[in-house]
């Protein structure tokens, strides 16, 4: 199989105006981390310079020798100006923040460092920071459509024209003078879900397995790595029901009822579910933002494979919201500035489904309904009360693109998503 492109090195390793910070990259487990690293390092003639410190190997010379990696590194640098030295799963060794510190302090002039790794290297941000000034933290989640579909970076140019602008009034309009990529393959990602293996496997026994496997293991495994949590099959059992709650807001007292625990057992285990990159969760919009800081939240997988084949829309507003989560992400660590992702529901408790803002700045209402291509009349009133945004309905049938009006579309998701990382 052909390295498929994963666009954020265009953006991070390969973006020379972050010298020399190191960069970070995290994301969950199986997206790809490792692998893109690899192929960047390869292409920089630096490949004997990934070190796996899960390995014994790895973790036997770094006793023997701290600094084992500094006679490769300068050995390559004599062939060649920029070297970079790559550290993978670094975060589960004690003391690891000193050590790329003390790396960084020492090399840094000479050498440049990117640091690969799953959910314990993002959260390390919320205690005392060693390593603060010396690095920039990106995150690689499984592919996006475009990625999956192989379509260029460079050829997106309704990305790279937002990314440059910041300007949303015409998108709906460009994106449906851009040529989509084929449905049957939006098809195939949304049948097997956005990791890479069972993706492209695209074998529904197969499929099955892996994400039985992935979610046992997975939860296991970090839980018991990151957390304190001791009930892990109380965690199991909430990530069981979550699938028939996905797109609505979701009660927390409602939840401690079904697993008979309390208010902040639940809390604390769907925090815990976010920061192993299983779920997140998005506020409703409010003028003031942290006002919605206390209101309840709408929830969605990072995979959308675990909600059943059969609840079509709610697989589909959550495969949706996966992609306008991405690209919110990708506009932020492009420094486009801080977007972020909500919901709307107004006073008669009328909902929209998605809302992107830049800072309090809103930008964008989507909604998300599988076949429908009317667009209701309070989501029309709503944009003009937000400042006469553009509104796009996207559905998931193929070759819809309608005009409501200037600024309002009905369009097939998956031309929507053609246009963007």
């Amino acid at each position: 199989m052909n390295f498929i492109e994963r666009y954020l090195g265009n953006w991070s390793l390969e973006n020379e105006i972050l010298a020399p910070k190191m960069i970070f990259i995290a994301g969950p487990r199986q997206a790809g981390k490792t692998t893109l690293v690899e192929k960047f390092l390869a292409s920089k003639e630096c490949s004997e310079l990934f070190f796996n410190w899960d390995t014994p190997d790895v973790r036997n010379r770094y006793r023997e020798d701290p600094t084992f990696f500094e006679s490769s590194a300068r050995s390559t640098r004599k062939k060649k100006g920029e070297t970079w030295v790559g550290f993978d799963e670094i975060h589960k060794r004690t003391q690891w923040k000193n050590i790329l510190k003390g790396y960084f302090d020492q090399f840094g002039k000479e050498f440049r460092f990117t640091v690969t790794g799953s959910a314990r290297l993002d959260l390390f941000r919320a205690s005392g920071d060693a390593l603060i000034g010396r690095y920039f933290l990106f995150h690689l989640f499984p592919f996006s459509f475009t990625e999956m579909a192989g379509r260029s970076y460079s050829a997106m140019n309704v990305w790279h024209q937002l990314r440059k602008t910041g300007s949303w009034t015409e998108v709906p309009s460009q994106i449906a003078d851009t040529e989509p990529l084929p449905f049957d393959l939006w098809k195939q990602l949304y049948e097997f879900g956005p990791f890479p293996e069972p993706l492209l496997k695209a074998d529904a026994t197969f499929s099955n397995l892996w994400h039985q496997d992935y979610l046992s293991l997975y939860l296991r495994e970090e839980l018991r790595d990151l957390t304190r949590i001791s009930d892990i099959d109380g965690v199991e059992s909430l990530v069981r029901i979550l699938p028939k709650r996905i797109g609505s807001i979701l009660s927390l007292n409602s939840l401690k009822g079904d697993l008979q625990v309390s208010h902040g057992t639940v809390k604390g285990w769907l925090a815990s579910l976010r920061k192993l990159y299983l779920l997140f969760s998005i506020p409703p919009w409010q003028p003031k933002i942290h006002k919605s800081i206390k209101k309840e939240r709408k929830y969605y997988f990072y995979d959308w494979f675990n909600i059943s084949i059969t609840d079509e829309g709610p697989r589909f507003e959550n495969m949706v919201a996966v992609g306008l989560k991405h690209l919110c992400n990708c506009l932020r660590e492009n420094g486009a500035g801080d977007y972020k992702l909500f919901f709307v529901r107004d006073l008669a408790k009328r909902e929209i489904d998605f809302l992107i803002a830049r800072a309090e700045e809103p930008l964008m209402l989507i909604e998300a309904k599988k076949e429908s291509l009317r667009v209701p009349g309070y989501t029309l009133n709503i944009a003009k009360k937000l400042g006469d945004i553009p509104v796009l309905q996207l559905v998931n049938i193929p070759n819809i693109i309608k005009k409501i009006n200037d600024r309002s579309w009905v369009m097939s998701a998956s031309h929507f998503f053609s246009a963007f990382p």
